[in-house]
Formats: structure tokens, sequence, C-alpha cells
């Protein structure tokens, strides 16, 4: 009887403790993310079917790389674990790409330029509370030695 019962409280702690790990091995603790959500534009118009990609400008505070699909009418929501969470508060560089470039699963090329648009880099910062309905707005890059962050924000 008493075998039994430390059978069953040895194989308990197990279950117990596999339960306790963390789901992504070492360093993958998820982070709080916020809501990021908003319209993309260009040149004042909805800026749609590309890809946003958000490098943090720093590591600090656990940022993460975000991305978000912006659809046709130019409408996003930020994503860092799944679908539609959101993004860790910080300051960010946003990138756009095409949605055209499907057979690659590198990041850098999957946000290679925007099928023969070239789009200059914009910064946000997010702050802790997060941002929703905000207006990204995109600006053609200059070509020739010109600012390579040439969007602005509004909308906050």
């Amino acid at each position: 009887m008493l075998k039994s019962l430390t059978g069953i409280t040895i194989a308990g702690l197990f279950i117990v403790l596999a339960g306790c790990g963390s789901d992504g091995g070492a360093g993958a603790e998820k982070v709080a993310t916020v809501p990021f959500t908003g319209k993309v534009t260009l040149d004042g118009q909805p800026y749609g079917s590309v890809n946003l990609q958000f490098l943090p400008q720093s590591g600090e505070g656990g940022a993460r790389t975000s991305y978000a699909v912006v659809t046709e009418d130019g409408s996003f929501e930020a994503t860092t674990y799944v679908t539609g969470d959101g993004i860790v508060p910080g300051k960010y560089i946003i990138k756009v790409g095409s949605d055209e470039d499907t057979s690659s699963t590198d990041p850098a090329a999957m946000m290679g330029a925007v099928a023969g648009t070239a789009i200059a880099n914009m910064e946000v910062d997010v702050p802790a509370e997060g941002l929703e309905g905000v207006e990204l707005k995109m600006k053609r890059a200059q070509t020739g030695g010109g600012n390579s962050t040439g969007g602005s924000m509004l909308g906050m």
C-alpha cells in the first residue's frame, strides 16, 4: 500500500514539474504586450496588402520584433506572439514589405522593397498603455542621399 502511494505521489510530482517548465525553452519568456492598431496611408491614400515589421531600437524592457498584415483598406493590428496580441511597449523602426514574397521564410527577405515602391522607414514610440486608431503616414523614399526615416504618425 505504501509503495503504491509513493508511486502515485512521485508520478504526480513529475506531472506538476512538467507543467511548470517554460514552453519555449531558455530565454523564451513572454513579455506583456499592449494594443497597437490603426491605418497605413501612402501619400494620403489607404495603403493595404503589405506587411509591417516593427524592429525594436533596443533590447530594453524585453522588446521583441513584431509584425502586422495590413488589409486592403490600410488597417493593421500588431502581433508579437499570436495574431492581434499587440506589441511590447518601446521604440521601433517600421519596415514595409510586400505580400508578393511568399517563397521565403527569412524575415529580412520578406521585408524587401514593396512591388516597385521604395518606402522610407518610420519610427514609432509605443507607450505603456499602447496605441489604438493611429494613422501611419508613409512616404515614398527619397532617392539619392535623403533621410531614411521619412514617415510620421498621427491619431494618438
